[in-house]
């Protein structure tokens, strides 16, 4: 990276806020379709009633494994529509989760997610300790969870569905802390039209839902 010029702090930390920002538009899209879905009957027979149950289920998999491959060829605005509408079919699918759960719990599960990611945001941001090997070992155990879920969807455990979840509070409390360092590090050289800053919120934002779905799952309460 000899070649490469190195941003200020200052202009480092604003892509850092621009990153934060598009993650932000994104949560708000999942939420937004989320309410939007649960409170329309009509939406929740569709997209829940037969086949298209699976078909929103496993949508939001299928979405990200095809971004995965293939946001590197869009430029920032597509990857900027990419985001939003990822997490616009991520709210079709979490529509489920708040038919069931209190709106007590759906906000004291976000606040509390919210909280854990920023404390764990803001310690690979600053910390001076390489998260590489944190990172792999994480991702690693999310290529663990993601096939436990799926086992689970068929299996339908209870018990093994709070195991799952309490995992999966660990490995993306980890995971965020490893991607904002990773992210920082990338936008810190002015190599690209912004697309970096995308790409990063698209791996916080899938980090903050995870969390909040997982304490959701964990200690949120069911409507009677």
């Amino acid at each position: 990276m000899d070649s490469l010029v190195y941003r200020s702090a200052t202009a480092i930390n604003a892509a850092m806020g621009r990153v934060y920002l598009y993650m932000f538009y994104a949560v708000v899209a999942s939420f937004v379709t989320a309410g939007l879905v649960t409170s329309t009957p009509a939406l929740m027979a569709f997209f829940f009633t037969g086949i298209m149950k699976w078909v929103t289920i496993f949508s939001p998999l299928v979405f990200i494994l095809v971004l995965s491959f293939g946001i590197e060829k869009l430029n920032k605005q597509q990857a900027l529509l990419a985001l939003v509408g990822f997490a616009v079919v991520w709210g079709i699918s979490m529509a489920a989760v708040f038919a069931v759960y209190t709106t007590a719990s759906i906000v004291s599960a976000f606040m509390g997610a919210s909280i854990l990611f920023a404390v764990m945001s803001f310690y690979g941001y600053f910390t001076k300790k390489d998260l590489t090997s944190l990172g792999q070992f994480m991702f690693i155990g999310l290529i663990a969870i993601v096939i436990a879920s799926i086992v689970n969807i068929f299996i339908g455990s209870s018990v093994g569905a709070m195991v799952i979840s309490a995992l999966a509070i660990i490995i993306f409390l980890g995971l965020t802390a490893y991607d904002t360092q990773n992210i920082r590090n990338l936008v810190s050289y002015d190599t690209s039209d912004g697309k970096n800053e995308v790409i990063g919120a698209l791996s916080l934002y899938m980090n903050l839902i995870n969390i909040f779905l997982a304490l959701l799952q964990l200690f949120g309460n069911k409507e009677d």
